[in-house]
């Protein structure tokens, strides 16, 4: 069985400087940015905090988008908004 931690891994992608929170439902780890948090966008960025997770237990990582706020609609969290 595998030690999977969900604050463990928020730590550790916050200290790769993603700023999110994270939820965990079995293997599956969720970033959810912090409202203006873009570091999803690069793609080296990406498969670290992918690798960080793999590292930390979870088989997937997922980004939750947001919907945008009324005043501000190209907020997407990935590109291609």
């Amino acid at each position: 069985m595998t030690n999977r931690s969900r604050e463990d891994l928020e730590r550790a992608l916050r200290a790769l400087g993603i700023r999110c929170s994270v939820e965990a439902f079995d293997a599956l780890a969720v970033a959810i940015p912090e409202p203006g948090e873009r570091g999803f966008e690069q793609a080296d960025l990406r498969r670290r905090a992918i690798d960080v997770a793999r590292s930390h237990g979870f088989s997937h990582l997922a980004v939750e988008l947001r919907a945008p706020e009324a005043n501000n609609p190209k907020r997407a969290t990935l590109s291609g908004d």
